[in-house]
């Protein structure tokens, strides 16, 4: 009942977002997580939180990352690892202050306001989900923090979305939900057009088919084996039993 109840909101507000100007997708994501020292700083700490939250065209996001404990004065190198890739790469630096502390902070404004970012993004890390761990390294190279936010418990990622229909079938409609958290992911997905099936397909690549029934609809409250973690989504559609994609969201 607690998963029906969270993707029936999902879904709900996807279906509002539909008639309002910002347009049909909604995306949340929150995480913190306290990062764990190596033997190369034992007395180091750090926090890193990112929210991120876009709907239609407004987009806002957050990333911090506080550390302490760290040598006085020192240049230290911000790694991350993105989606799934086994590397990380270096995303800025920063020096201490005279305790060992440092901080790095990116902030954007609303883009309905007109308003840039404080401190823009850097492209690596946008959207800022796809941020799946960040470490910090001394001179050396060394990793002296990390955490891995996807892992966290507090990491919370929810997609809501109406499917734009390509022209491909006109009666083809449908919405979708998938909400991750804990570990867990609950999803729902609602289609109906003129096909015997329909095959969802995540960022270009086919995921999984349905067969439909004899109204055309397919309901599905289990998520695709074989899928990708939602938190490296970037585009979905369903394609019909032609092969034609009949809807598509872009969720990033």
């Amino acid at each position: 009942m607690r998963t029906l109840g969270i993707l029936a909101v999902l879904l709900a507000g996807a279906l509002i977002a539909q008639a309002s100007p910002n347009g049909p997708t909604s995306v949340r994501y929150t995480v913190e997580s306290a990062m764990t020292s190596s033997d190369v700083g034992a007395d180091a700490s750090g926090r890193v939180q990112a929210y991120s939250k876009k709907v239609g065209s407004s987009d806002h996001y957050r990333l911090r990352l506080n550390a302490a404990g760290l040598a006085p004065k020192t240049t230290y190198t911000v790694l991350a690892q993105i989606g799934s890739d086994p590397y990380f790469v270096a995303v800025t630096n920063f020096t201490t202050g005279s305790h060992g502390s440092g901080r790095v902070v990116y902030l954007n404004s609303s883009a309905r306001s007109g308003t840039a970012s404080r401190r823009a993004l850097p492209q690596v890390l946008n959207p800022v989900s796809t941020v799946r761990a960040i470490a910090v390294a001394d001179s050396d190279g060394q990793v002296v923090l990390s955490t891995d936010l996807h892992q966290a418990e507090s990491m919370r990622f929810e997609i809501a979305s109406v499917f734009e229909n390509t022209g491909n079938d006109a009666a083809a409609i449908g919405c979708v939900a998938i909400a991750c958290q804990g570990g867990g992911v609950q999803f729902r997905l609602f289609a109906a057009g003129d096909s015997s099936q329909f095959t969802f397909c995540v960022n270009g690549a086919p995921v999984e088919t349905y067969q439909a029934d004899a109204m055309g609809h397919i309901s599905v409250g289990a998520f695709p084996a074989v899928a990708p973690s939602p938190l490296d989504f970037l585009s979905l559609s369903l394609r019909n039993s032609a092969d034609q994609v009949v809807l598509q969201s872009d969720v990033r």
